[in-house]
């Protein structure tokens, strides 16, 4: 080897790799200058500047649009045509290398050098075989892509980029899914059905590692989905075909992950015609009638697995032919679903024999109850009546119905055409029975409203207006559910009476109250509960609630002392009409009384007996934990002629504001 070569060669590499940074960084300033002189605003304007920097901005990445972008002088163009050579300068030294090799004779090392720039090339074309998108309009600040702009590059997309590619582009740059999305959604708008079918592939190509990414291609764009009706209904009616190209397992995970489809309606997602129109002829249950199934929403935000499981066990094991459904989310079914398989090497232990029902990742309450009855229709199928006042912080509850429709062979799903309240409702074969404060919402939306007037109370000839209210709406109540309408307590012009009827504002009247259809009543009585209270063993509600704080001392409190004068007043009118009136024990505790995180402030809770679920001369609800009390209602249950079955209670639900009856909905015979 000639011994001038090493310097020869060092010298012409060194010259390659100064010339390559200095001429890429030459032409890199003339496209930055360029770009200034085509656009002057971008001195002046710091929004117009934003557009070259903005997620979305578009610069050509191919070389055939490179070069056909430097023809036509454009400054981002000739920005990449410079950063091109200088990534292509170490390329070309390796090049340069291997015909050093070959005058040097050097075989070896020119087949190490050829591989190893053929890896580079390969690398190369790997990496430009992604997709070069149609330049991507900018995003107009405080509204949505314009057609003008959008329809072009949709139509650009579908003709030079296939769906896998796009894809592919999304996934390995996230950061252009919002401009690329967005300018879809508004093209979408014009009904283009290659558009939609293009978007359903690109949705069936993209990886399944990221589902919030995959829901956002199927939502297009989930902001104006919740903004803008006419885009939601447009999306609404692309999702089910979009859905119907995902593999069943990937489309499970997409439902049970926490992703922007939890705004997106079940019968959207299913595709299945579920919801039907309200009929009037609907059987509508009553509380007495035998349990078919019984409904619970135990999510592992509000339980923990081993007292869910307590819970269940208990109830199967009191009524073994019963179907018990349970929403769930992916955790709590998983711990249930592995201590059943465990239940059946145990000897011990029974089966659970739960149905789960899945919640897709949604917030449901524990709180069945309250959104939905459960009817039947004249041939005797299942119908889920929603209420259509939806309750304030628990609106997902409006879905635990779809949800549980959509996985339940063959039932139905309605709204109601009037407001209801069924922890204020109080259903027996011939009646039902209400309170004035049942019908408030009602009343509210009548007189337009948005409190109920107390203030003008105090006059005989208001309370009556306000009665007459109260009375066409008992009405509408009655044809609703076809029976008679009582009220448990006397209804009369009179301002004392009202203000006496005051103190059953805010309280549930089945967490109060209990009516059974052989002429007994059972209400509840405050001042037993401090009696039960002063008397009873509080350590395992101590351990159980995490309670730190006096009892007794809050049961002294005016609103406790108002609640007692309205039940003093129902257990009257009850006795007036007939019934045999026994009381249990109730107290009212303030959950500032509770070490436990997560409670409103000021929050207050019942402890009951009367929140229970009536079944043929059997009632059921959660224990107390409080010995006494639990007995006292067993032996006033069994006067009544029912016997009392107290499960583990479900404390989060309680201490929330929901007993046993709150706590389940049951399907009916």
């Amino acid at each position: 080897m000639n011994e001038q070569a090493p310097r020869w060669v060092d010298t012409a590499l060194s010259r390659l790799l100064r010339g390559g940074v200095l001429l890429s960084i030459a032409i890199v300033t003339i496209g930055i200058v360029v770009t200034f002189a085509h656009h002057p605003e971008y001195f002046s304007s710091r929004p117009s500047l934003g557009t070259l920097t903005q997620p979305g901005a578009h610069f050509p990445s191919s070389i055939s649009n490179v070069l056909s972008g430097v023809r036509d002088l454009s400054g981002q163009a000739i920005v990449m045509a410079g950063l091109l050579l200088l990534i292509a300068t170490p390329v070309a030294r390796v090049a340069f290398s291997i015909l050093i090799f070959v005058i040097e004779h050097d075989r070896l090392y020119t087949l190490i050098t050829a591989a190893v720039l053929i890896i580079l090339l390969i690398g190369f074309a790997t990496g430009a075989a992604g997709a070069d998108l149609p330049p991507i309009p900018p995003l107009p600040p405080g509204s949505w892509p314009t057609a003008a702009s959008a329809e072009p590059f949709a139509r650009a997309l579908i003709a030079q980029v296939p769906p896998s590619e796009l894809a592919r582009t999304l996934h390995e740059k996230p950061e252009l899914i919002p401009p690329v999305l967005r300018n879809l959604g508004t093209a979408l708008m014009s009904e283009n059905d290659r558009l939609a079918r293009y978007v359903g592939e690109v949705a069936r190509s993209t990886p399944a590692d990221d589902l919030a990414r995959l829901a956002a291609i199927i939502m297009i764009d989930p902001l104006r989905y919740g903004e803008d009706a006419g885009f939601h209904q447009r999306i609404n009616a692309l999702i089910p075909r979009t859905f119907a190209l995902l593999p069943r397992a990937e489309m499970l995970a997409l439902l049970d992950a926490s992703t922007p489809l939890t705004s997106v309606d079940f019968d959207v997602i299913d595709g299945r015609k579920r919801h039907i129109p309200f009929n009037t002829s609907l059987r509508m249950p009553n509380d007495s009638s035998p349990i078919t199934a019984s409904i619970y929403s135990l999510n592992s935000s509000f339980f923990a697995p081993e007292e869910a499981e307590r819970f269940l066990r208990k109830v199967h094991n009191a009524s073994p032919k019963r179907k018990l459904i349970v929403l769930a989310d992916a955790p709590m079914k998983k711990a249930l679903r592995r201590a059943d398989s465990q239940s059946a090497h145990e000897p011990a232990k029974s089966r659970l024999y739960v149905t789960f029902v899945d919640t897709w990742s949604r917030p449901f309450t524990p709180w069945p109850r309250d959104p939905f009855i459960v009817a039947r229709n004249s041939s005797g199928r299942v119908v889920f009546v929603n209420r259509p006042n939806v309750q304030a912080k628990r609106e997902e509850d409006q879905n635990m119905s779809r949800a549980i429709v959509q996985q339940w062979d063959d039932a139905r799903w309605t709204v109601a055409p009037i407001a209801f309240h069924n922890g204020n409702i109080l259903l027996t074969p011939s009646t039902v029975w209400i309170s004035i404060h049942t019908l408030e919402p009602r009343v509210l939306a009548l007189l337009g409203l948005d409190h109920v007037p107390t203030e003008t109370f105090n006059d005989a000839a208001a309370v009556a207006r306000y009665l007459s209210v109260i009375q066409a709406a008992a009405r509408e109540l009655q044809r609703f559910y076809r029976r008679p309408v009582r009220f448990v307590h006397p209804v009369a012009a009179s301002p004392e009476l009202m203000q006496r009827l005051s103190g059953g504002a805010g309280f549930d009247l089945d967490s109060v109250v209990t009516i059974l259809p052989n002429g007994n009543a059972l209400v509840g009585d405050t001042n037993l509960g401090l009696t039960v209270a002063r008397q009873a063993d509080w350590s395992a509600v101590q351990r159980e609630y995490k309670l730190k704080g006096d009892v007794i001392v809050a049961q002294s409190a005016s609103k406790v002392i108002a609640l007692q004068q309205f039940l003093n007043e129902v257990a009257g009118e009850l006795q007036r009409d007939g019934m045999t009136v026994h009381r249990l024990p109730l107290l009212n505790i303030p959950a500032s009384l509770l070490a436990q995180e997560g409670i409103p402030e000021g929050f207050e809770f019942l402890m009951t007996w009367n929140n229970v679920v009536i079944e043929k001369r059997r009632a059921e609800g959660f224990a107390s934990l409080l010995a006494a009390g639990d007995e006292l209602a067993r032996k006033t249950f069994a006067a009544a002629g029912y016997r009392l079955h107290l499960f583990p209670p479900l404390v989060r639900s309680i201490v929330l504001g929901g007993g046993y009856r709150c706590a389940s909905n049951h399907l009916r015979q």
